[in-house]
């Protein structure tokens, strides 16, 4: 069984999130607006890619965190660095410091150069995400069918923080606490 201590406290930062993302008073939720909000430019903002950050950062130990992708939308879910660019159009791939999952219309991808492919069956409800920063692993699982979907294996060199991208009008995206999440049967890999 997966340690309570692993389980990450996760909020999202306002500071980093795109005009066109909506978030939660609580810093658990966001989705894509029907307007564009006012808000602050920041370096730490995106104003490109609908993304946010979470407020909280790992670099080091092991930590897991589960989000809820709502209403078969699309969306990109992982990590990205510290100092991982946050303006303009860019790929999101690990060399870029960008470790994440992406579903699209028909496709499902883990975004390395070139993108892997996954099969569409591995698309998840909810997915957990589990990070061992020393072993320089990312593995996501399918939280309902307890099964694994990905793993990015890297040498993680500065502090990560979880990235969560809403791609269209219908995904809300939610993030779940150490409070609130549930026990799991995954195993470190």
């Amino acid at each position: 069984m997966l340690a309570l201590s692993l389980l990450a406290e996760v909020t999202l930062d306002p500071m980093t999130n795109h005009p066109w993302l909506l978030l939660s008073d609580d810093c658990k939720r966001v989705q894509e607006s029907l307007t564009e909000m006012k808000v602050k430019f920041t370096p730490q903002r995106f104003d490109t890619w609908p993304c946010v950050l979470a407020w909280e950062g790992f670099s080091s130990g092991r930590r897991y965190w589960e989000v809820e992708l709502a209403n078969k939308g699309y969306w990109r879910v992982g990590v990205a660095t510290a100092s991982s660019n946050r303006q303009g159009r860019f790929p999101m791939s690990p060399c870029e410091g960008f470790w994440v999952l992406w579903r699209s219309t028909r496709q499902f991808y883990a975004c390395t150069k070139p993108e892997t492919p996954l099969p569409l069956a591995l698309v998840p409800r909810k997915v957990g995400i589990y990070l061992d920063y020393e072993e320089g692993q990312l593995s996501f699982y399918n939280v309902e069918k307890r099964s694994h979907i990905y793993t990015f294996i890297g040498n993680f060199r500065e502090k990560l923080y979880p990235l969560f991208a809403p791609l269209d009008g219908r995904t809300l995206i939610t993030l779940y606490s150490s409070k609130t999440a549930p026990e799991t049967g995954f195993k470190k890999l």
